[in-house]
Order: C-alpha cells, then sequence, then structure tokens
C-alpha cells in the first residue's frame, strides 16, 4: 500500500483545518447565538419599520380629524374671532408634528392673522407652510407666496414684495391668482418708479393667458 505523501500544501491544509475546527469548538455556539440575535435585531427593525407607519397613518388620521373639526367648527361661529381659531390651527400643527396636514394648519394660520391684521404672526406662519404637492398643493404655494408679497408690501419692503410676487407667477397654474399676482407686481413696480417692468408683467399676463386680456386692459398704458 502505497504511504501518503505528506506535502507543504498538504502540511497547511491539515494545519488550517485543525485551527477552524479549534475555532468551532471554542466559539459555535457563540457564533449561533450571534446569528440568532442579528436575526432578532433584523426582525426587530422590520416590525419597527411597520408599526412606525401605522403610527404615522394614525398621526395623519387624527390630525386631519381635528382640522376638519376646527375647520367645520370655525366656518358654523358667526361671530368667528380670527386670532383665535389661527391659535387654534397653530395648536394643531405643533401637537402633530409631521402629519401631512400641518401645512395647511399653518396656512390656514398665516390667512386668518392676516385678516386680524397681526401681519408678524401671519409672515411667520405663511413661512413654515413647506410645499405641498399635487394641483392643489400648486394653488396653495402660488397663494402663500402672494400673501407674503401682500405682507411685504403692507410693511413697504417692496423689493421683497416684488421677489415674492414673481416666484408666485412661476408657480401659478391658475388664471385667477396669475392675474391678481400680475397685477400686485405691476403695481409695487410702479411704486418702485419702474413703469416699464410693470407693463411688461401686464403683456405677459395676456400672453399666459389671454383670457385675462380684459382685466389687463385697465392697467396697459
Amino acid at each position: 500500500m502505497a504511504k501518503k505523501v505528506q506535502t507543504p500544501e498538504t502540511d497547511i491544509l491539515v494545519e488550517s483545518k485543525g485551527k477552524i475546527e479549534t475555532f468551532f469548538d471554542k466559539f459555535g455556539n457563540k457564533l449561533m447565538w450571534g446569528l440568532v440575535a442579528v436575526t432578532v435585531i433584523a426582525v426587530g427593525i422590520f416590525i419597527w419599520y411597520n408599526y412606525s407607519e401605522s403610527k404615522q397613518e394614525e398621526l395623519n388620521l387624527n390630525a386631519q380629524t381635528e382640522f376638519i373639526e376646527l375647520q367645520n367648527q370655525q366656518m358654523m361661529d358667526v361671530a368667528a374671532d380670527d386670532a383665535t381659531y389661527a391659535a387654534s390651527y397653530v395648536a394643531i400643527a405643533e401637537k402633530y408634528e409631521g402629519a401631512t396636514v400641518v401645512p395647511m394648519c399653518y396656512y390656514m394660520a398665516g390667512v386668518l392673522y392676516l385678516q386680524a391684521g397681526d401681519l408678524d404672526s401671519a409672515k411667520a406662519n405663511l413661512d413654515k407652510v413647506t410645499e405641498i404637492e399635487g394641483d392643489y398643493g400648486q394653488l396653495i404655494n402660488a397663494t402663500v407666496l402672494k400673501l407674503q408679497g401682500d405682507i411685504a408690501v403692507e410693511q413697504k419692503d417692496y423689493q421683497t414684495a416684488v421677489s415674492y410676487f414673481e416666484d408666485a407667477l412661476e408657480v401659478s397654474a391658475n388664471a385667477d391668482i396669475y392675474g391678481d399676482v400680475a397685477i400686485k407686481l405691476g403695481l409695487t413696480y410702479e411704486a418702485l418708479g419702474e413703469g416699464n417692468k410693470a407693463q411688461e408683467v401686464y403683456e405677459k399676463a395676456i400672453e399666459e393667458y389671454p383670457s385675462l386680456q380684459n382685466v389687463m386692459a385697465e392697467f396697459i398704458k
């Protein structure tokens, strides 16, 4: 019977195998429990992710419910105090931070504070309105910029007003809002002594929305 020849490569394999077996003899159970722990952590992360999604849905639902209830109450209140209701919308936004309705809460608060004549509070809340997606959101986004321009005009900060009105025109996809903002932008340019720019704004409004021709005719010289 031929005797097995031990080569350097064989010695290395035997030695390596011995080290591996020794390693698993010493640490096999620890590795197994380590894998179990990793699995438990992975499952835990999965459960937490889904739980978080569920909590987010609950947060959104609760916030929307309170928002709608407040709106209904406001509409039924013939002696509604704008500042009081504005503060109530802010309270919902702060209570349900992260909910999808929060931007609308700040929007409503900004509008109501503006109606109440509190320009600083109106601006502070409108500044918190993050961009809202969708067609309805586009309408709100343009209106927010328009209102911020209105506040700047009231504060006689015409350059800032111009910036807000120009941004509103870029965002707007609604003829009525576009026309309203175009007129305000044009009048603000006129207040700054830049009549030529005002005329350009009126003419561009007609190009964008031919239906605005009669409205702009009053301002075109």
